[in-house]
Formats: structure tokens, C-alpha cells, sequence
């Protein structure tokens, strides 16, 4: 009798509810807790109105806390109640939710140690439970805190994509700008998948409150937001402008180095990350072969010392301030004949409502940056991911800031 009254206490169970049996197989190192029902009155799941027990369930098994390094499961059969308005139905158990196959004590400890260590395969290892099982939790427990997010005040967000795996498979991710969050994400990067998204993560209410969305010049995602938010300004960021800015000194880098090895001339070979890289965070030797490389005055480093110039644009304290940089700062690239460069500026000319809006509003890209690393860790650690609803799960469990832990049942 003591270890049956033992563990009614460790599962916080009272009437109608009691441990009927405890079994230990020490073999395989598991123990097993037989609860009853004892009561022939029961209510129903969804309206709670009281009726006579109709039947019993099949015994049902749901993984608990290890006992003493030992596996403990709570099996049960659970009454059934037939009601009126809902039919047949089984009543509510004080230790799982509907539909779970480990109890509420189970699926907290597995969120808190995957919060803590990041890794699915290392927590599904020391749980000693199945991958799927882990992945179940991780479902429920994300479905659990969308459901439970509140209509908050949105003012800025983010739209990027982020590659899932090789092969240019890419996800959309929608980020709360304020609050460091990702709101949802979606498979692709199209318009139609970004629209999805942005009505998947946001209330009508919301959207008119939006001021602005900071995103790159992707096609897909400014005729998305075109569309499902008119209102809301759109704002290039300087890390996409930048990104694009880069691209255009690769460009010239690399058309340079062909040109030069015609002759035998090896200065600009494998010098890609030289021009990529900030030169505080070169090493001596990189430093080295950098500067004298500038010494000679190429197409290249006149092509990466406009890009470095133009981030003078982005400490614009006005729209003419910018406006003028802008200008000045074409008249040098086309005096120089940079060719990779000025293509690049007739692109941000043809966007230049979503730059001029970086200085009205000022978005810091860093939020972005932050989560694409984050999501990065995520892909690292998980191994990459084949499936796009499990790389969705995963991301908004780490990053959705969510309210993910079972409540206990009353």
C-alpha cells in the first residue's frame, strides 16, 4: 500500500483518481503506475456537464519522470461520458493533455532541457526517448504558444529568407523588429508564400497598424507587401544594401583578375575575402597583401572604396542629406567608369523609396542579422533539415519567444 499512496502524492493525484498498481521490472528497467477511475459519474471534455460513465478506452500508456534512473509510465482506461450535445467522449486526465503520449511533468522537463541545450538528437538521447516522440513534444508545445499569443501593437517588422538546405530551397521568415522575435515562417520565397505568411503571422488589426517592413529587393516579397500592406512603408536596410553593394565589388574583382591573368598578372588571385572582409578583422598577413594591393590603385579597390564610401549615406540626418550623397556619390562611380557599381546604383535608384525610408525610420538591420545567425545554430546543430514543417517547428520553438509549457490540469 505504501508505494501505491507514494506515488498518488508524487502525481498529485485525489478522488475520483487512484493508483491501483505498481509494477517494477527490474529487467528492463521500467516501472509502471496503473491508475482507475473510481467514480460512475464523469463530464464532458468540451462543455463540462456532468454524466453517467458510458464505457472505458482501451488502456492507454503515457511516459512519466524516471523513478530512480528507471522508465515510469501511468497506464490507464480512461472513462468515456456520452453527451448530449458532443456524443462519445473520453473525459479529461489530471496528468496529460488530449492526445499525448507522455504526461505534463514529462513534456516540461523535455522543453526545458531543449531550451537549455539546443539540440534535439543530444535530448532525445538522454531522455531516452524516440526522435519522433521529442519532435511531438516540440509540435505541441509551439502550437500551444501560438495559440496563446496575444493581439500585440506591431509597429516594424522583417521579411527575409534563409536557405533550408542545398539545392536553393528557401524559406520566408517573418520577424517581429522590436520584440527580436520570428513571427512564422513559411515554405518558399514567392509571392504567393510570402503573402501567406504575412496573413498566416498577423491580425487585420495589426496590419493596419504596421508603419514599416524592412526586407531586401527581392520581386516576390515587395509585390507581396504591395499587396496585404499598402499602408506600411517599405525600407531597404543597410545590411541588404550593403549585400548588394559587396556583390558589385566581387563582380568587379573578379572580372579584373581575368583580365590581369592574360598577362600573368596573379595579384587579385584568391583575394575574394580580402574585399569582403572589414580590415579590423584581418589578419596581419591579409592586412599586408591588402594594403598593397590598394597601393596599385585597380578597378577593384576604386570599386571597394565606393562601397565603403556609401556608408556615409546611411548617417544622413535628412532626406536631402541623402538625397545629395546619393547624387555626389554616383557622379564619382560614373566618372570612374566602375561598371559592376553603377549597375548596382541604377538598382537602388529604381528602389530608392525603400532606401530614403532607412533614414526616415532608421530600422536597425541588426534583429535580422541576429536571427539568420540563430537560424543558422538551429541548421548546424539539427543537421540540416529535409522536411520544411520540422525546420518551422524548430525555428519558431528557439526563436518564436513563446509561451511553450503545459499548463497542469485542474
Amino acid at each position: 500500500m505504501k508505494d501505491k499512496e507514494l506515488f498518488k502524492q508524487i502525481l498529485g493525484l485525489s478522488h475520483p483518481w487512484e493508483v491501483s498498481k505498481v509494477d517494477l521490472d527490474i529487467a528492463n528497467e521500467e516501472v509502471e503506475i496503473e491508475i482507475i477511475y473510481k467514480s460512475k459519474k464523469g463530464f464532458c471534455p468540451e462543455c463540462e456537464v456532468e454524466y453517467d460513465i458510458y464505457d472505458h478506452r482501451e488502456k492507454r500508456r503515457w511516459r512519466h519522470l524516471d523513478t530512480c534512473q528507471m522508465k515510469t509510465y501511468i497506464v490507464c482506461k480512461v472513462p468515456r461520458i456520452k453527451c448530449k450535445e458532443h456524443g462519445v467522449k473520453t473525459i479529461k486526465v489530471p496528468w496529460a493533455e488530449k492526445s499525448s503520449r507522455t504526461t505534463l511533468l514529462f513534456e516540461r522537463f523535455a522543453i526545458e532541457l531543449l531550451l537549455a541545450s539546443k539540440n534535439q538528437s543530444k535530448t532525445a538521447q538522454f531522455l531516452r526517448i524516440s526522435f519522433d516522440m521529442l519532435h511531438h513534444i516540440m509540435s505541441k508545445a509551439v502550437e500551444r504558444g501560438l495559440s496563446r499569443r496575444t493581439e500585440e501593437d506591431i509597429k516594424y517588422i522583417g521579411i527575409d529568407e534563409k536557405s533550408m538546405k542545398r539545392g536553393h530551397t528557401y524559406v520566408s521568415v517573418l520577424s517581429d523588429s522590436e520584440r527580436r522575435r520570428v513571427i512564422d515562417v513559411s515554405e518558399g520565397r514567392t509571392t504567393s508564400s510570402a503573402s501567406s505568411l504575412i496573413n498566416k503571422g498577423l491580425t487585420e488589426k495589426q496590419k493596419e497598424g504596421l508603419k514599416a517592413v524592412s526586407m531586401d529587393m527581392w520581386k516576390a516579397f515587395i509585390k507581396a507587401v504591395q499587396k496585404e500592406l499598402p499602408n506600411a512603408s517599405k525600407v531597404h536596410d543597410k545590411f541588404h544594401i550593403m549585400k548588394y553593394l559587396n556583390d558589385g565589388v566581387d563582380k568587379t574583382r573578379r572580372e579584373e583578375a581575368r583580365k590581369l591573368q592574360k598577362s600573368n598578372d596573379k595579384t587579385l588571385v584568391k583575394s575574394k575575402y580580402l574585399f569582403l572582409k572589414n580590415p579590423e578583422n584581418m589578419t596581419d598577413k591579409q592586412l599586408s597583401r591588402f594594403r598593397k594591393i590598394q597601393e596599385l590603385n585597380l578597378i577593384t579597390s576604386q570599386a571597394w572604396a565606393a562601397k565603403e564610401n556609401f556608408k556615409e549615406f546611411f548617417r544622413s540626418e535628412t532626406i536631402n542629406d541623402a538625397k545629395f550623397f546619393f547624387a555626389e556619390w554616383y557622379q564619382d562611380i560614373k566618372g570612374r567608369s566602375l561598371n559592376k557599381m553603377i549597375k548596382v546604383a541604377k538598382m537602388l535608384i529604381a528602389h530608392s523609396d525603400g532606401l530614403l525610408n532607412y533614414i526616415r525610420y532608421q530600422i536597425d538591420n541588426s534583429v535580422a542579422e541576429w536571427l539568420n545567425g540563430k537560424i543558422q545554430e538551429i541548421k548546424t546543430v539539427g543537421r540540416g533539415f529535409r522536411k520544411f514543417e520540422n525546420f518551422r517547428i524548430a525555428i519558431l520553438f528557439f526563436l518564436g519567444k513563446l509561451d511553450l509549457f503545459p499548463q497542469e490540469s485542474q
